[in-house]
């Protein structure tokens, strides 16, 4: 009984965690290269991070590049 239940969390967890990549992947190929540049950032580097480890890519994003850029931009 309490299978379903376990593979229903883990599918709504997946589909979590794929959308909020997409998300994070989509706003990091919208900035603009002159933010990047400002930053010290490299676009390319991060989406290919994003794009071949998945969620740890976009982690390493989120926690690297996105305070440069944000900081870059100013």
């Amino acid at each position: 009984m309490a299978l379903p239940l376990l593979i229903f969390g883990i599918a709504v967890v997946g589909v979590a965690l794929f959308v909020w990549w997409l998300l994070v992947l989509i706003e990091a190929l919208r900035t603009p290269m002159s933010q990047w540049e400002a930053g010290g950032q490299s676009q390319l580097l991060y989406v290919l991070l994003m794009v071949f480890l998945g969620v740890i890519g976009t982690i390493l994003y989120i926690a690297v590049a996105r305070p440069q850029l944000r900081l870059g931009g100013l």
